[in-house]
């Protein structure tokens, strides 16, 4: 019944207090300082409420911790008015004796009797040192496992009894994931239930802080505390978990009330913004597509102004143009001579061996005889065409390449 009470004060009482102590605010602050309030619906008056509600939620957050807190019933230690971490079982009987004196029911009526058998109860349980540790970190339960006689039994079943808790919150979280919109929080939800768990762990598994006596069936027991006993230290493990997973429950809840309001842009999905950022995306994508095809058709344009070698190649463009649906006859037969002369040369470049010498020696000698070919013309112009060059017919002169050497040359490169 009180579970379903938190989760109707969580579902209500956050929006009625915002509301209430924000026209509280704008009706007392706001006329002290002579300023009139922000109208409703404007950005100044959702700013305003935003703040008001987060703070009103980290307010409500904290009663339930103070409630939950002051709501846990007392251990047994706190019943014989005694420490857990200094008292050992010489306190314990001594604080049993003082009890039994003040409030034995022959002292104090059949009204009193079940409080004492509950005290006694707890001095019979604490003098064990077995069950004192299992009692630390699992509670009053470990009273009704009779099959449990040593350490190591008491832990297993308790830790057994944690897992079930555990796997019942992971797969409600899960639940709630798969059932509600997909929303950040959900992360942040996961991540306080690891929080949880690994600081549930750290209480079960921590080393205990009270003295304990010497006993047959308990190794040695390192004194040490956890983190939870300098705010609570007149409180157990076992108390300190279930504070914990109310603090897990009562988190979850506000992250999911406080996340919408404080940050309604991360939280909300709109259609119309989503489409205006996927046209905005697709936009961008048509334009990057536009200015790729270009740079494309610029390069190859100039890829093949250079392997034409056109007389006319200074005053072609670089613009973007569409390629000819066909070619002529002429054109391609020079483009595929020429990108089988490339090819060829790029292969004889770039292997070694015989071939790759050959190579450098004939291109050397081609050096040499064009150097002596511009030594000649440039005494006897009349005698260009002995030097092996033809000119075309606006007088440039252009290599005779003989087409018996390509294929021959084209051959011996395919056969390498």
């Amino acid at each position: 019944m009180s579970s379903l009470l938190q989760v109707a004060g969580w579902s209500i009482l956050p929006d009625l207090l915002t509301r209430h102590t924000l026209s509280f605010i704008y009706q007392t602050v706001f006329k002290f300082l002579h300023r009139s309030p922000p109208l409703q619906g404007s950005p100044v008056y959702a700013r305003h409420y935003r703040y008001t509600y987060t703070t009103v939620v980290l307010c409500y957050l904290l009663y339930n911790f103070i409630a939950a807190s002051t709501a846990l019933p007392k251990n047994f230690y706190q019943l014989l008015d005694v420490r857990p971490d200094t008292a050992d079982n010489n306190e314990l009987k001594v604080a049993f004796r003082a009890f039994a004196k003040k409030y034995h029911p022959d002292r104090v009526g059949p009204q009193g009797e079940a409080y004492f058998i509950q005290v006694r109860d707890a001095f019979e349980a604490l003098k064990d040192p077995v069950v004192r540790f299992a009692y630390d970190r699992f509670g009053p339960d470990v009273l009704r496992w009779k099959e449990c006689s040593t350490m190591k039994e008491y832990l297993r079943r308790g830790l057994l009894s944690s897992l079930a808790y555990h796997v019942m919150a992971g797969a409600g979280l899960v639940l709630v994931s798969m059932i509600g919109k997909p929303s950040p929080i959900a992360t942040w939800r996961y991540l306080l239930f690891a929080v949880t768990l690994a600081l549930e762990l750290h209480l079960l598994l921590a080393p205990s802080s009270q003295v304990t006596e010497q006993s047959p069936f308990v190794d040695h027991i390192p004194t040490s505390g956890t983190l939870f006993d300098p705010l609570f230290p007149r409180r157990v493990a076992y108390q300190h978990i279930q504070l914990l997973r109310n603090v897990f429950i009562f988190l979850s809840i506000a992250l999911s009330r406080v996340a919408p309001v404080l940050f309604p842009s991360m939280m909300r999905s709109d259609s119309v913004v989503d489409q205006q950022m996927m046209k905005a995306v697709a936009e961008r994508l048509a334009t990057l597509a536009k200015s790729t095809e270009r740079e494309l058709s610029i390069m190859q344009n100039t890829i093949l102004h250079a392997i034409l070698d056109s007389s006319d190649s200074e005053g072609i463009s670089t613009e973007a143009s569409e390629p000819p649906n066909r070619l002529d006859d002429d054109v391609v037969r020079l483009l595929t001579d020429a990108m089988e002369d490339i090819l060829i040369e790029s292969r004889l470049k770039s292997e070694a061996g015989p071939m790759r010498s050959a190579w450098d020696r004939a291109v050397e000698r081609r050096k040499q005889q064009m150097k002596l070919e511009r030594h000649v013309n440039s005494v006897v112009p009349s005698l260009g065409h002995v030097s092996g060059v033809n000119s075309d017919p606006k007088g440039q002169e252009i290599p005779l390449i003989s087409s018996i050497g390509r294929r021959s040359l084209r051959a011996r490169s395919v056969s390498l």
